[in-house]
């Protein structure tokens, strides 16, 4: 670890009230790895394990021409809140695709790996523009400027496929994630504060979260719930 690293994991150990160590052999459990690279997260009670870290600047490949998720957007949405973004994988794709995004999480420890990523992706000079701001969504909507489209991917447990193993960052998700599951009350929120629609992402075969969507679009695995704003 080099000095600067170090400095800088010092910092954010008093910050996030962890521990401090630099000898990789006292290292237990779910540990935050600070580098010259950036951060990552690395479970050492798994012998075997890699460090995740966050690459945005990878683009997500898009299955088929119908490009599902830039129908759900609309051709006129340029700001976006992504207002349950998790490690951004969502977030990071509308920036690719030239928008203004506001990424709200509310897990300290996945914001900070968050913001590390947003000030990569703004050293690269993308035409779009990642905000990340940390906090309960919520409370943040209402005090945020207004956005074309809100987005919305709620943590849900896989009943899809319950035998398949969730990928790596789900898994961390999971362990790291706030247990408390306001996704209605968020969507009827969404919907008060959005200017053109609020878009949930959902399993192919899940239920709603709330009453019928105006429009759906259904991919193979996913399907984008769209519901208009709520009348003033």
């Amino acid at each position: 670890m080099t000095p600067s690293a170090q400095n800088r994991a010092a910092e954010l150990a008093t910050a996030l009230s962890m521990g401090f160590v630099t000898d990789p052999r006292q290292l237990t459990g779910l540990t935050l790895e600070v580098s010259d690279r950036g951060l990552a997260l690395r479970d050492y009670a798994q012998p075997r394990s890699r460090s995740f870290e966050i690459n945005p600047l990878q683009e997500r490949v898009r299955a088929d021409r119908r490009d599902l998720l830039a129908r759900a957007l609309g051709k006129r949405a340029r700001v976006i809140i992504d207002a349950t973004a998790g490690f951004g994988a969502d977030s990071f794709d509308f920036v690719h695709r030239g928008k203004q995004v506001v990424a709200i999480e509310r897990e300290p420890l996945v914001a900070l790996l968050l913001q590390d990523a947003a000030q990569k992706l703004a050293s690269a000079g993308h035409r779009g523009a990642l905000r990340v701001v940390v906090g309960d969504a919520y409370q943040l909507i209402p005090t945020l400027p207004s956005a074309d489209v809100i987005f919305l991917d709620p943590m849900f447990p896989d009943t899809e496929k319950k035998t398949a193993q969730p990928r790596k960052a789900q898994q961390l998700l999971r362990r790291l994630a706030v247990t408390n599951d306001d996704s209605t009350r968020l969507l009827a929120l969404a919907r008060q504060h959005v200017d053109q629609r609020v878009i949930v992402k959902r399993p192919r075969h899940a239920a709603p979260l709330a009453a019928k969507p105006h429009h759906c679009l259904m991919g193979r695995a996913i399907r984008y719930d769209i519901y208009l704003p709520e009348a003033s």
